[in-house]
């Protein structure tokens, strides 16, 4: 009996019910945009904090490029301080001044940090670009750091160039090699 009572109710107020599936639509309808806009909102902050961490992540990457170059160019600076680092360290006539044989001292040095080994000297004599001399010392020797070598090249200059040397219209020039190893 109460359901038919309820039956007829919902057919004399059909109207009602009606109206209200309508709002109730209309509702649903709003709920579902308010929740797409809500969505497209999230979307565009979360799109926002990728590309902002996108960014970070580059910037990081260079960061960490650059801190790699730096530390190679250190690396690398470090290496060629510690080595050999061998040169001359002075020119000075040992004898024979006034005569056709001179005695040249050359003074040989390691400036560098390792000691340098397998060390020679060898050097080339020219008057007025002639050559005139080529020497090599085939001995080879070791020079630790700040240490000094000295090697003495005996030089004829024969007569022809002891007068012209001597008076000044001609010049020696001597070119010097110092192979060495680490």
């Amino acid at each position: 009996m109460l359901a038919s009572k309820v039956f007829e109710w919902l057919h004399n107020y059909e109207y009602i019910a009606v109206w209200l599936e309508g709002i109730a639509l209309v509702l649903i309808l709003y709920l579902d945009w308010r929740e797409r806009v809500d969505r497209r909102k999230d979307q565009k902050i979360q799109d926002k904090l990728t590309r902002d961490q996108l960014a970070e992540t580059a910037k990081s990457a260079n960061a960490a490029t650059e801190a790699a170059l730096a530390a190679k160019k250190s690396a690398d600076i470090s290496a060629a301080l510690h080595r050999p680092f061998v040169g001359l360290s002075g020119v000075a006539l040992k004898g024979g001044w006034g005569t056709r044989y001179w005695d040249i001292a050359f003074g040989i040095k390691n400036y560098g940090t390792l000691p340098a080994v397998d060390v020679s000297f060898s050097g080339r004599v020219f008057t007025d670009d002639i050559e005139r001399l080529q020497y090599t010392d085939a001995a080879s020797f070791q020079i630790f750091p700040s240490s000094e070598f000295e090697a003495i090249v005996r030089f004829d200059m024969g007569e022809q160039d002891f007068q012209a040397i001597h008076a000044g219209s001609k010049q020696i020039r001597i070119t010097v090699t110092i192979p060495y190893h680490a």
